[in-house]
């Protein structure tokens, strides 16, 4: 892989932010171009924490907290490695196109990283030269039907969405195929509101112990539920940190 000649500026939350070292593109052998980022400037100018930490394997991790229950938090913790092209988001471990780089000192990764572990919608415009990253609001974030959600999954991957339904328990519904199959990540359980089913996991980051779960839910009980659209085993989405009302 090549840099490209392209120079990227970082558009966070609609407005311009002056980086120390600038967004940059690279290509691949077969001419497709990707965007990179240079890990700690962009992380920190969103207000997250990012440590290298000299551990076996070493690892990078990036840290940013947003109080939404008592004592916890909404999951804002990745670690990225480097020499591995992998991101880990709590139970969630994502393949990057390539491994991390050591540009002048500076480490980048793909920009995707910044929606894995960031959220929110990350947008490349080559022609504008702009990389946009809006952020999603946590407080507020965008309610859909399951089979809504499910129609769309690229649109919605790794953002945070509210759903409503009836629970179905760790057993899934076998009308729909997302559940139908079994769980597709740890201790996962089912909710369904007649356009679809997806599963969700409850563990959230809390500042006293490192995972707890949220209280549990009984069938058929009416919740809504708030989550991380992530891809599990086979490729199936689910709520990853899911918060239940």
């Amino acid at each position: 892989m090549e840099l490209a000649a392209l120079t990227l500026v970082l558009m966070l939350n609609g407005n311009q932010v002056d980086l120390a070292k600038p967004v940059l593109t690279m290509q691949s052998d077969d001419g497709t171009q990707h965007v990179m980022v240079p890990l700690r400037e962009v992380f920190e100018a969103a207000g997250f924490a990012v440590e290298y930490r000299d551990r076996k394997p070493p690892y990078i991790a990036i840290t940013g907290h947003v109080d939404r229950l008592p004592r916890r938090h909404l999951v804002r913790r990745g670690y990225v490695y480097p020499g591995r092209p992998e991101v880990r988001c709590e139970e969630y471990l994502a393949r990057l196109p390539f491994a991390p780089r050591t540009i002048e000192a500076v480490t980048y990764v793909p920009a995707v990283v910044l929606r894995i572990v960031g959220g929110g919608h990350v947008e490349a415009d080559l022609q504008g030269l702009e990389l946009r990253w809006n952020l999603t609001d946590p407080a507020s974030p965008p309610a859909l039907e399951i089979g809504e959600l499910l129609a769309d999954v690229p649109r919605w991957l790794h953002r945070r969405v509210r759903i409503e339904g009836a629970v179905l328990g760790p057993e899934g519904d076998p009308q729909h195929y997302a559940t139908a199959i079994g769980a597709p990540a740890p201790g996962a359980w089912a909710v369904t509101d007649g356009t679809g089913a997806i599963c969700c996991t409850d563990v959230i980051w809390s500042e006293h112990r490192p995972m707890i779960p949220d209280p549990e839910v009984q069938f058929a009980q009416r919740v809504v539920v708030e989550g991380i659209l992530r891809p599990g085993w086979g490729g199936l989405p689910y709520l990853s940190c899911a918060e239940v009302r």
